[in-house]
């Protein structure tokens, strides 16, 4: 973690010292997600239960993302971005679960919230800024926001975890744009722990393809279609804490870059 952070630290700071602001893109998404995998086991005495077991599989979710990302001359950029992601579902247990201490018999009536908000920046450097094809790397850091909660619908009892934490990942995008000004992009982001950070086993991955067409002359305003897998989890022993969520999204969003968007406004008589 302290490693991200330092490479997102020193990557970013020629970008924060020299290039003028040349570009502002702003960007808005919005359809539907799947959860195909959600485990979790919470609590010294905690049972292990999935997706199935709370009929978190058994339906669409409505998700947005937003997005602005300030191009820094030629090579650097800086992007904030705030994805939401708020799940509540009711279902008649199958059997007896313990969620952190407090057992949920089979045949309760239980409504389950999975909450998990990111809040994250990223730094990318432009290795191949061809005509066509262009090429970042760098890294992100995310403040997550993540809440498990678990409530009998009679109110006889409710248990729930949560917490803030700070995630650091290595990033890459790549974009192939045709004369047509339509583009293809593959953009990553994704880490690892390897068992290496204390007693902690964990990772997180967000990817996603996205095919862009241009809305006016300029190519300055995009619509495009994205599809997405998000997931990751951990297993913190130290913590009696093991959650792991595989997560598809199905999207279509908005592209706009505001400075040439303002620049053509103002040259406009």
């Amino acid at each position: 973690m302290r490693t991200s952070l330092l490479v997102l630290t020193l990557f970013s700071m020629p970008a924060l010292a020299a290039s003028p602001l040349t570009g502002l893109l702003a960007e808005y998404e919005t359809g539907p997600a799947a959860i195909f995998q959600n485990d979790g086991r919470y609590g010294p005495s905690g049972t292990s239960y999935s997706a199935e077991d709370l009929q978190q599989n058994a339906t669409l979710y409505r998700t947005w993302r937003a997005a602005v990302e300030a191009r820094l001359g030629a090579r650097h950029g800086l992007i904030l971005l705030y994805a939401p992601f708020d799940v509540t579902t009711r279902t008649t247990l199958s059997r007896d679960i313990d969620f952190r201490g407090t057992v949920f018999p089979a045949g309760t009536v239980v409504d389950s919230r999975y909450l998990f908000d990111g809040f994250r920046g990223s730094y990318l450097f432009r290795l191949i800024d061809g005509e066509r094809f262009k090429w970042d790397i760098g890294a992100s850091v995310q403040i997550r926001n993540a809440l498990v909660g678990w409530g009998a619908v009679d109110g006889s009892r409710y248990s729930q975890e949560s917490d803030i934490g700070v995630v650091g990942a290595l990033k890459t995008r790549l974009r192939y744009e045709l004369p047509s000004r339509v583009w293809a992009g593959l953009e990553a982001d994704a880490l690892s722990t390897f068992g290496l950070v204390g007693n902690t086993t964990g990772g997180i991955y967000d990817v996603a393809l996205t095919l862009g067409v241009p809305l006016n002359t300029r190519g300055d305003v995009n619509a495009y279609a994205r599809l997405r897998l998000l997931g990751g989890g951990a297993d913190v022993t130290r913590r009696n804490i093991y959650n792991w969520g595989n997560f598809g999204f199905a999207v279509l969003g908005v592209q706009a870059d505001l400075v040439s968007l303002v620049e053509r406004g103002l040259s406009t008589p």
